[in-house]
């Protein structure tokens, strides 16, 4: 029986493998500067947007080491349009997931909702990547979630704290010697201008580098003809 289980879990595998791998991807640029990859996949009434900023860890301020993934943190924190948490409220009243990671050359936000609901959250993350609000209130209690989770990730596991030890000795003077989550040092003193500054120079990268948006939609035509739209962001 067991076996017969493992043999249809890899049948199913390859079957789903083979899907994959013969859909048709898109893959253009808007007239806006946006980067648009999109994969069908109709396994399921589902979709995956994300949208990737060509900003990360090697682009921050020597001596603000850390300061990508804290904005990372921050831009869940609302806007005016959608103060406080209501982005992620939305996204879980219609029964969707939504996360984001940082790495040294590009920061990622994405969404896994019905597909139906793909406008709502293209609107969403439109938003917050020109009007993010920020005030202390909100920027210092993140800043100490940050800094457990260096405690977490860093401070009480020795091989996370080798391996930064490591890239340090390898990288000399160059980015990629600067852990993403940041020194601890350098952590406890980023503040809510650190953060605002960062993000108005991001905002102006992203522009430059034609950021990359992954949309696995029904149809490339919904997604360009909405972006399109957002020449302004």
């Amino acid at each position: 029986m067991a076996k017969l289980l493992l043999l249809l879990a890899a049948l199913g595998s390859a079957a789903a493998g083979a899907a994959y791998a013969s859909a048709e991807v898109s893959h253009f640029t808007l007239a806006n500067g946006l980067e648009v990859v999109v994969v069908p996949d109709h396994r399921a009434p589902v979709v995956t947007h994300m949208i990737w900023y060509k900003v990360g860890a090697a682009d921050e301020t020597p001596g603000k080491s850390g300061l990508a993934h804290f904005l990372e943190h921050l831009m869940f924190k609302g806007t005016e349009k959608n103060p406080g948490d209501a982005f992620s409220r939305q996204v879980a009243e219609i029964g969707g997931q939504e996360n984001a990671f940082t790495a040294s050359d590009y920061t990622g936000f994405f969404q896994r909702i019905p597909r139906n609901n793909l406008k709502e959250v293209m609107a969403l993350e439109a938003d917050r990547i020109t009007g993010l609000v920020l005030t202390d209130d909100v920027v210092r209690p993140e800043l100490n979630v940050v800094l457990e989770e260096q405690n977490m990730r860093v401070a009480n596991n020795p091989a996370a704290r080798l391996s930064q030890q490591m890239d340090a000795a390898l990288y000399l003077n160059h980015p990629y010697g600067r852990p993403v989550i940041g020194w601890r040092q350098e952590i406890e003193r980023l503040d809510r201008d650190d953060a605002l500054t960062f993000y108005k120079r991001a905002r102006a990268m992203r522009l430059k580098c034609s950021p990359m948006c992954w949309a696995v939609a029904k149809t490339a035509a919904f997604t360009a003809s909405w972006w399109s739209t957002k020449g302004s962001h």
